[in-house]
């Protein structure tokens, strides 16, 4: 098994998520801006991240629990 391999294992058995803390970060990044658009940009820019930070780690949780990475 090469290093990335058990380094991505590692992560999928201690519960982490196997996308580098900086591409999960501009995930949600992306998804708090689409939230504030489909709300017309109304309401708590902090609420809009919370929520894209729940819906975030919710696809890399299914991803990883079906050793899939979506791109």
């Amino acid at each position: 098994m090469s290093e990335e391999n058990q380094e991505v294992q590692h992560h999928q058995v201690a519960g982490e998520s196997p996308v580098p803390a900086e591409e999960r970060y501009c995930m949600i990044a992306e998804a708090a801006y689409y939230i504030a658009e489909r709300q017309g940009f109304d309401g708590d820019c902090e609420s809009h991240w919370l929520e894209a930070e729940r819906e975030i780690d919710r696809v890399l949780s299914a991803a990883a629990a079906s050793s899939v990475i979506p791109d």
